[in-house]
């Protein structure tokens, strides 16, 4: 008899039929990859919520959104103006016009820069320009805003990914009268920009319709002279963009604007900041707290330039002296390497810390700082001494204070923010040590636990927040696309260093293009896929989405549906039922497969992130109800037995939610539609409820959803 028409032999119980199941996801797990349980999955996400910025909107986890006439704005641009981010509908272009509202918004807190003036004169003169920045400088808004001066008719963004070649075909994308501005950031045509191209685009530019072409400091211009603009900050930039952001927020209030500008502490803090994103948020920041009634000089001491100075104190170079006094008030490599550890290795034990700290002194022993390096005196410190340049507590696991000679003794930094400020220090100031840190928290990924490695793999993501390009080429291309025995650690740990990573605004375009260039080499794409289904997923849903499923259609890699677990997890879930019903009615057996586990493993979700909270929200329910009939109707007999796995895990658990029943009997209700497919359905079910009445502890519950079924369909 034809399976797809009965249901399955009741003799096959429910545990024999899960452990099918969990063969069948081990199976699909890509080589080098460690199998993770979802026991595992539940404690990683918690220990990785626990160490990155959070910032929660509508359900869902987003970065905070730089600010207006700031720095490198093309993201505020695109997600704040246009809609939706380009990298969220990257398969569409995005070419569309800037309100000139928004225009106006922007420049009413821009400090132009000696390049703006420059950038119009170029587009008045030849119509097309490129200007070159460091991302983070105010190069997107002047570009803008240089458009708008040169054509007032408009400003029109044009899509990155589909570059200029486009452009000189048949005038592509732009239209008259108005101005254009084109992100070249991470894109292959950027590189390849020659004179003849730009002189090309001339032709349809000139005196019409101006283009602006943005890319970094790192594209060649050797060949583009008379083409380029170079974008710089001047050296009171900061201090410019910080008062006239001020003047705007506080306007209301300008002795409050006065008190802030004109305090000592504030300025010292700027000195730290280059990045005019960077500058908006501290200048959000700052009117927030004064509209909260807190007082100027509270709110000032808060800022970094306290911590940096707390952080140089505690790093700072040794000073020697003759005398016993004096060599016991230096700063030693042991205590260095003690207060990295701590930093780095924030809430473990205090034996594992030390234990850590004695790798990383061997590693650092002999290296060339800025200051010469002490000796390494074994018996002449002590765990004592090193607490004297540390600033941290002892807790137990219930956060109350201990000694250090308690068994489970746990180490906190004491200040929060003080840890960072103490890498970013020893970065800077102290890059002979670059090295050694690097292969001290290789070591950790390799050999530690999962706290451990979310932790050396998290402060990889914050070092490449002070260096990108360093850290990318020292450490996450190694770790991203290593194929040896370490090789699913140390994917997993580049997958979460970028979810630190893409929390700063300036970074987030960079994670967002490598990850798109990785999803579509093969030895990269187990990374790609690991980076998506973290908080990264989560923030650009449609974008992570469409990657996974480009992987999971065309990779060899089967899976993804872990990765979309993790998407669902972090706060995305209407985007992933949308999606994943999508792939249930897919020719691809991999997408319908990944559907089918998901359904099943989102459905082990409990609380907010259950899916039958969905059963009361319209719009979701209807993707749930689609996912739900296309994985029970499913040809394959493995996809259908997940869909049963999942209605058995709601029917369990209706029995100790209120309501949950009545919801359910409606929906199981609704999913046979009325024709040969419906009436199969409708058998299997009466089946199943059967079944579970003798199987669940809950019979009342289960009994009471098979009568309120029979009722619908008899009506």
């Amino acid at each position: 008899m034809d399976d797809t028409a009965t249901p399955i032999d009741p003799l096959v119980t429910q545990s024999s039929v899960e452990s099918s199941a969990d063969e069948e996801e081990t199976a699909s797990v890509p080589a080098g990859t460690e199998a993770v349980t979802e026991e595992q999955a539940d404690h990683i996400r918690e220990l990785r919520e626990r160490g990155l910025p959070q910032t929660v909107v509508e359900g869902g986890v987003t970065g905070e959104a730089v600010g207006f006439g700031s720095g490198d704005v093309a993201g505020t641009i695109y997600k704040t103006y246009l809609g939706a981010s380009f990298a969220d509908s990257v398969d569409a272009p995005v070419d569309g016009p800037v309100p000139d509202n928004d225009l106006d918004r922007l420049r009413e807190r821009y400090v132009a820069p000696a390049a703006h003036a420059a950038l119009v004169r170029h587009l008045a003169d030849h119509g097309v320009a490129v200007l070159r920045g460091t991302p983070g400088s105010g190069r997107y808004t002047t570009a803008l805003l240089a458009a708008q001066e040169a054509m007032t008719a408009g400003v029109v963004v044009l899509d990155p990914q589909a570059g200029v070649r486009r452009l000189v075909r048949d005038n592509g994308g732009l239209q008259p009268s108005r101005g254009h501005v084109i992100e070249g950031d991470g894109t292959e045509w950027a590189n390849e920009l020659r004179p003849q191209l730009l002189v090309g685009l001339r032709g349809a530019t000139y005196g019409r319709s101006p283009l602006v072409i943005v890319v970094d400091d790192q594209v060649p211009v050797a060949e583009l002279a008379g083409h380029v603009v170079e974008h710089e900050v001047a050296d009171d930039m900061p201090a410019q963009v910080l008062e006239r952001h001020l003047t705007v927020l506080l306007k209301d209030r300008p002795s409050d604007c006065r008190k802030l500008l004109e305090h000592p502490r504030l300025q010292e803090d700027l000195l730290g900041r280059r990045s005019m994103a960077e500058i908006a948020g501290l200048a959000r920041h700052l009117a927030g707290r004064v509209r909260d009634g807190d007082d100027i000089d509270d709110i000032v001491q808060g800022l970094g330039a306290e911590l940096r100075a707390k952080a140089v104190k505690l790093l700072g170079s040794p000073q020697r002296t003759g005398s016993e006094a004096g060599r016991k008030q230096e700063v030693s490599l042991w205590s260095r390497a003690f207060l990295l550890a701590c930093v780095v290795l924030d809430g473990t034990t205090l034996t594992r810390v030390s234990r850590e700290s004695h790798r990383l002194a061997e590693l650092l022993h002999g290296v060339r700082s800025p200051s010469s390096v002490p000796g390494m005196p074994l018996f002449e410190e002590s765990v004592q001494d090193w607490l004297g340049h540390s600033e941290v507590e002892f807790t137990d696991r219930a956060g109350n204070p201990v000694g250090p000679r308690h068994p489970e003794c746990l180490v906190h930094v004491k200040q929060r923010g003080l840890g960072e400020a103490v890498l970013e220090v020893l970065w800077h100031d102290h890059s002979g040590a670059r090295g050694p840190l690097l292969e001290w928290l290789d070591g950790l990924v390799v050999r530690g636990e999962e706290d451990i490695r979310v932790s050396a793999a998290q402060a990889v993501g914050l070092l490449a927040t002070f260096d990108w390009a360093y850290v990318h080429e020292e450490l996450l291309v190694r770790w991203a696309s290593d194929k040896g025995e370490h090789a699913g650690r140390r994917r997993f740990a580049a997958a979460w260093a970028l979810e630190r990573a893409v929390a700063d605004p300036l970074l987030a375009p960079r994670v967002q293009r490598l990850l798109r260039r990785w999803s579509h080499r093969r030895e990269f794409r187990a990374c790609a896929q690991a980076a998506y289904g973290t908080r990264i997923g989560a923030k650009y849903p449609a974008e992570a989405l469409s990657s996974l499923e480009r992987i999971a259609a065309g990779s060899g890699m089967k899976s993804v549906w872990t990765a979309v677990r993790e998407i669902y997890a972090a706060g995305s879930r209407v985007q992933v039922l949308e999606r994943l019903a999508d792939w249930a009615a897919s020719p691809r057996h991999w997408l319908r497969d990944d559907a089918a586990k998901c359904l099943q493993g989102l459905s082990r979700f409990r609380g907010q992130r259950a899916v039958t909270n969905f059963l009361k929200e319209p719009g979701p329910r209807e993707h749930l109800l689609l996912l739900s009939r296309r994985i029970l109707l499913s040809s394959t007999p493995a996809h259908r037995q997940c869909g049963w796995n999942a209605m058995r895990l709601w029917v369990e658990r209706a029995g100790g939610e209120k309501g949950l029943g009545e919801l359910l009997a409606d929906f199981f209700a609704e999913l046979p539609e009325q024709d040969g497919e419906g009436d199969r359905l409708r058998e299997q079910f009466r089946f199943y409820l059967r079944l579970w009445s003798h199987q669940l502890p809950d019979t009342t519950a289960v009994g009471r959803i098979r009568s309120l079924v029979e009722k619908r369909w008899s009506m």
